[in-house]
């Protein structure tokens, strides 16, 4: 008898978590539930049409961790909840490439932007993969649709494509900036009141603390990185950091994320706008390729039982190893050969290692926009 209640007991024990994995029902999107006691979920948006970017998540969205993120989490509980991924208009936009200062340089800024986004690349990178990679392309489409512009240049070091961190005036990438900017200015591309912020990613994020700090930017983004050291103790520049949990680097790692949380304290400390975000690793769901360009749903499913069947997903679907050295490309079928930089890219953010995602777009964004208020604010009142 008392072994038959134990088991009545443990039934209804489970009853809210089962009821978590069948009472959550996505539209324009999908999601992942895993196994009964994880009690929350994954949910993405499909992509976007084109000329389209995500808008927000509507319906029973009172236990959705960010309504307005494309992949967020919701905790289901015993509830019935359904959710419709949402998409809202969007410029059409295009960059043009020039050579200002002896780099080059790709912009687009429409007319009367909010402010002028200037993203930084990590080590080894450029103008062009900064804005080309699948995920960070979805940050600028994020950015544009929001009333930005965007600015990206090459590092002055083209042999191992790394910014300078000395300080003014003997730092080459600083100086190619306010370069830029001047002559942007002198063609009315930017006027002297344009607000200028920055996103810089891996040592391009280091570098991004530098250059809002000399140049009187309104805020910074700093994805898988920390601030400059020297200048974080006394900057007094908005800044919001993007870590990844597993975040793999040398330069960064554990160490980088315990620094980049010190330098946020310090800076609230001190009466600063700041924020502190840690992606976490998530799963790789069957339509998680489909954001990358010229693939269809179809060649993510397929991409996706391709590591399904060869035992680099678990039974949860996330990833079992670093997909930096799991060759993982071996398993790829050959049509999808071509789009492996891709894939590394989505696998990555999945993975949450040392790589941009995607994920906190609209979190991001919003810190800008309330840095930019602020701002506003202050003036008014001086």
């Amino acid at each position: 008898m008392r072994s038959l209640l134990f088991l009545a007991f443990s039934i209804l024990l489970l009853i809210p978590h089962i009821s978590a994995q069948t009472n959550l029902t996505v539209t324009n999107g999908s999601k992942n539930i895993g196994k009964a006691r994880d009690r929350k979920a994954f949910v993405w948006a499909n992509p976007s049409a084109s000329n389209m970017v995500f808008d927000r998540w509507v319906g029973n969205t009172a236990l959705v961790e960010d309504v307005y993120s494309a992949s967020t989490l919701v905790n289901p509980l015993s509830k019935n909840i359904d959710l419709t991924a949402t998409y809202k208009a969007a410029p059409s936009w295009s960059l043009t490439e020039e050579t200002i200062g002896g780099v080059d340089v790709l912009y687009y800024i429409p007319q009367n932007p909010v402010a002028v986004i200037f993203r930084l690349h990590g080590t080894g990178g450029s103008a062009q993969s900064t804005l080309s990679s699948v995920e960070s392309r979805l940050f600028s489409n994020d950015a544009v649709a929001a009333g930005y512009g965007i600015i990206a240049l090459d590092s002055v070091d083209r042999g191992n494509g790394e910014w300078s961190l000395a300080p003014p005036p003997n730092n080459p990438d600083i100086s190619n900036i306010q370069a830029i900017i001047a002559n942007l200015q002198q063609r009315g591309l930017l006027s002297a009141n344009t607000p200028l912020v920055a996103q810089g990613t891996s040592r391009g994020g280091i570098f991004s603390s530098l250059v809002v700090y000399y140049l009187n930017f309104q805020a910074d983004a700093i994805y898988i990185a920390y601030g400059a050291n020297l200048i974080m103790p006394q900057t007094t520049v908005p800044t919001i950091f993007c870590l990844a949990a597993n975040d793999d680097q040398a330069m960064v790692g554990d160490a980088g994320n315990q620094n980049a949380y010190n330098q946020v304290l310090n800076l609230q400390g001190r009466g600063i706008m700041a924020s502190y975000n840690l992606h976490p690793s998530s799963p790789v769901y069957p339509e998680r390729f489909w954001r990358i360009a010229n693939l269809t749903v179809d060649d993510s499913h397929a991409i996706y039982n391709a590591l399904r069947a060869n035992g680099f997903l678990d039974s949860r679907d996330f990833l079992i190893q670093n997909p930096r050295g799991s060759n993982w490309q071996s398993v790829i079928p050959p049509q999808y050969q071509p789009y492996l930089t891709g894939i590394s890219s989505v696998l990555g953010a999945a993975y949450a290692s040392h790589n941009f995602y995607s994920d906190h777009n609209a979190r991001v964004l919003r810190f800008f926009s309330d840095a930019l208020a602020a701002s506003k604010q202050k003036l008014r009142f001086r």
